[in-house]
């Protein structure tokens, strides 16, 4: 029996069948990356102003960093299928809430808070649950692959909404969007299976918090993390506003926008693909420096503003931000054991949460280039944690049995 589990794994014929039915929800929840797309119609046909649209898109993370964290505590207790039903009926709810009424707090509380964070919380963790009991060979790689369907999302649900809202108008666009979202991720949800956590899980999540989650190992990886995510998001938010300021045109700037999202993608999969591959620690390390890289490339280009720099350091924010939620995953299996993983998983996606909404909302508050400053600064400083774990691999996180 597995410790992770009381259901016994997919038999040869339908291993990837799990999988594959956890691809819909990505989709679902990766619609908060969709918004430069829904922003434009709300500001043009509601009369939103950009104030509003950047806060509204704002409180999504700021929902999901205590949703996911208390989703890791609550898969001690619930299977993951239980989980993301919650999810499915916050996402639900919270998108006809959103459509019943004229009143952007309405609108925001629904769609951003409810439907896209307190329910993306609960469904990613969910999520990577059911990839670690069902594929624990391949934790790293297909939790790095679900992570990258949802920075991917965009490329389908942005088109899908522009050519809706073309022909019926933002709501109704949006309604039909929502509805067939929801639709999907309820069938996908009745082929998972229910695999309910064993008496050891549990025990363990009934353990008090700070005793198992108190490990330096995590708490430095917490505080990396912390450091190290503002950077990607505050790039996401104003890479387009840094090209046109060079003078480049629109099609350039979209260019590398554009370059810069499929970094975040490729990122996921790729650090989580490295985590199986050479150790979680190792994936930590690599995507880290490559974070301080592209802050280095956004100093230089600050400072003496180049077209090259400009290009280069948004491939490496975008695939650094994406690097850092893929290898989450296996680091908290790593850092926290089979036990507590879950719990470790919900604190540190948690805090990628918090930091990609401290990082937009720094820059609305003193101003663009500064906020690049301390971000930049910010990112070199998250390497040092890292650093100083690499050269104590002879810690407790390194030879504990339970890590």
């Amino acid at each position: 029996m597995s410790d992770s589990t009381t259901t016994p794994p997919p038999d040869a014929r339908r291993a990837w069948r799990p999988f594959l039915l956890l691809a819909p929800f990505q989709f679902i929840f990766g619609l908060i990356f969709s918004w430069g797309a829904i922003a434009p119609a709300l500001h043009s046909q509601a009369g939103w102003s950009h104030a509003t649209l950047s806060l509204a898109f704002s409180l999504t993370p700021l929902a999901l960093f205590p949703a996911v964290i208390l989703a890791g505590r609550l898969l001690g207790r619930l299977s993951p299928k239980a989980l993301l039903a919650a999810a499915l009926a916050l996402f639900t709810l919270g998108s006809a809430g959103a459509l019943s009424g004229a009143a952007p707090l309405i609108f925001m509380i629904g769609y951003d808070v409810l439907a896209l964070g307190v329910a993306a919380g609960l469904s990613t963790a969910a999520c990577i649950a059911m990839v670690g009991a069902l594929y624990p060979a391949r934790r790293g790689t297909l939790a790095g692959a679900l992570l990258a369907l949802y920075g991917l999302s965009s490329i389908v649900s942005a088109p899908v909404f522009d050519t809706l809202d073309a022909h019926l108008g933002w709501r109704l666009a949006l309604a039909v969007l929502l509805g067939g979202y929801a639709a999907l991720g309820w069938l996908a949800w009745l082929g998972l299976p229910d695999a309910r956590p064993s008496a050891k899980r549990r025990a363990a999540a009934r353990t008090p918090p700070r005793r198992p989650l108190a490990r330096p190992g995590l708490l430095r990886a917490v505080t990396s993390v912390l450091a190290a995510a503002p950077l990607g998001a505050l790039s996401f938010a104003v890479i387009g506003q840094l090209a046109r300021a060079q003078g480049l045109g629109r099609a350039d700037a979209v260019a590398i926008v554009a370059v810069m999202a499929f970094g975040n993608g490729l990122g996921r999969f790729a650090f989580g693909l490295l985590a199986d591959r050479r150790g979680a620690p190792f994936s930590r390390t690599t995507v880290l420096t490559l974070n301080a890289l592209a802050a280095l490339l956004a100093f230089a280009d600050l400072y003496r503003p180049s077209p090259v720099a400009l290009a280069a350091y948004a491939t490496l924010a975008g695939l650094s931000y994406g690097g850092i939620a893929g290898k989450l995953p296996p680091l908290a299996a790593h850092l926290a054991g089979p036990a507590q993983e879950h719990a470790a998983f919900g604190l540190l996606y948690g805090t990628y949460a918090l930091g990609s909404f401290l990082g937009p909302l720094l820059g609305a508050l003193i101003g663009l280039r500064p906020a690049l400053t301390v971000v930049a600064c910010a990112a070199l400083l998250a390497l040092l944690p890292a650093c100083f774990d690499d050269r104590k691999r002879g810690d407790s996180a390194h030879h504990d049995p339970a890590a």
